[in-house]
């Protein structure tokens, strides 16, 4: 079993003329955000969250037993246009584990998705700053040879 800590803290944006930006905190917008555990699929990770006033703490175990193997914390589908926007920034902290950032784009599971890998940072905070046509195309959890698209 793998145990990991990650803390989201403000601020998440998207960047253009006029930035979108989602505050995680007690008072923000941490409360649209859920943990899904593997035991959707029969797995036994568990992770849980934690708002704290200016940040969103997201922490468990991962486990590999009985064909398990994720913890995710996400957010409520909702469709947004990001075809004004070139970049997204994330400030974060991981102990122990990689992470990654995936913008779907159906509430249907099965839909590819796009996803950029976050690196471990030994529990150090980290601000990354990722180009919105790097985002690399996967469908089931497999990368597909193509990046995001830009809608113009």
């Amino acid at each position: 079993m793998k145990t990991y800590l990650i803390i989201l803290l403000f601020p998440f944006l998207m960047q253009q003329q006029n930035n979108y930006q989602i505050d995680f905190g007690e008072e923000k917008k941490g409360l649209y955000w859920s943990v899904v555990n593997d035991g959707v699929m029969g797995g036994l990770s568990r992770g849980r969250k934690k708002l704290t006033k200016n940040s969103l703490l997201f922490k468990g175990n991962v486990s590999l037993d009985n064909n398990g193997g994720f913890s995710s914390l996400r957010r409520s589908f909702s469709e947004f246009d990001i075809s004004n926007f070139e970049y997204v920034e994330i400030k974060y902290r991981s102990s122990g584990i990689s992470l990654a950032l995936t913008f779907a784009v159906s509430r249907r599971w099965y839909v590819p998705n796009y996803k950029v890998s976050l690196d471990e940072t030994s529990s150090k905070w980290k601000t990354v700053t990722i180009k919105l046509t790097g985002l690399r195309k996967y469908y089931i959890g497999k990368a597909m040879n193509e990046k995001l698209k830009k809608k113009l």
